[in-house]
């Protein structure tokens, strides 16, 4: 048992500290297809291949304002002039439109370039709060071991924390019926060497037992801390007070602002 525990601690304190950097480079849920309307803007997702990077961002940029103004029965025009992306419309329409998140697939050929678009329904109204993060609130997830970080993606450690709790459990059924084995044997024989013996056993194993609850708390305690703490795979948060720097495009320029939502 205490093998057992030391390889499940050992290896736990080893993903916890790992854990805070683990999910930075992996692929986002929302890669796979996403796609939301809010109150003021939609939330999508574009993608493009280019031979260079600039080539394929500016097809997704381009790629998303059209399909807006699609969805206005409007036709526009997206063009890179001296670095920068300006639409164009004989009907003179206005998309405003940031990258929430990017994802880039590299490889020898080209890049693959993933892009988050929040689009405003109309220019004048404020985007809705929304970020990608590997952050995550506290959720009853938090009080069944191993449920909030398989929730996070984590599931080596989801793994740990349930097969941790289990086994220290088993533990200390195990040690606390034993105990009581040896204090019946105690009471059933008239040998003194015998009893002095079963008792001793008795004792050893409710120290046991009562180790193992300690223990069984700590764990539980610390999966609830984890929980709340730890980072996981990055994914779309809808509210809250996201701050960052993004892109933005609109008809006259592209450039980076900073987006603070109250």
């Amino acid at each position: 048992m205490k093998r057992i525990l030391t390889v499940v601690l050992c290896t736990l304190l080893t993903c916890s500290a790992m854990g805070q950097g683990a999910f930075s480079s992996e692929k986002p849920d929302w890669v796979d297809g996403y796609f939301k309307e809010l109150t003021n803007s939609y939330l999508e997702v574009v993608s493009a291949y280019g031979y260079d990077l600039e080539s394929a961002r500016e097809k997704a940029t381009s790629q998303a304002i059209a399909r807006r103004s699609m969805a206005t029965g409007t036709e526009a025009k997206v063009q890179r002039i001296n670095g920068e992306m300006v639409v164009s419309s004989s009907h003179g329409v206005i998309v405003k439109a940031r990258v929430v998140d990017e994802y880039i697939v590299h490889t020898a050929s080209g890049y693959t370039v993933y892009m988050l678009v929040q689009t405003a329904k109309n220019p004048s109204l404020p985007y809705d709060n929304v970020s990608v993060t590997d952050r995550y609130g506290f959720s009853a997830r938090a009080l069944v071991p191993g449920m909030a970080q398989f929730h996070k993606g984590d599931v080596l450690k989801g793994s740990l924390f349930l097969g941790g709790e289990v086994l220290l459990v088993g533990g200390v059924l195990t040690t606390h019926f034993l105990s009581v084995d040896y204090a019946n044997k105690a009471q059933s024989t008239h040998d003194a060497s015998l009893k002095k013996t079963y008792l001793n056993n008795a004792n050893g194993l409710l120290i046991a037992r009562n180790v193992t609850i300690g223990a069984v708390a700590a764990l539980y305690i610390w999966n609830i801390v984890d929980a709340c703490a730890a980072k996981g795979k990055r994914h779309v948060a809808i509210g809250g007070k996201p701050i960052a720097i993004v892109p933005y495009s609109d008809f006259r320029s592209t450039g980076l602002q900073l987006t603070m939502n109250f």
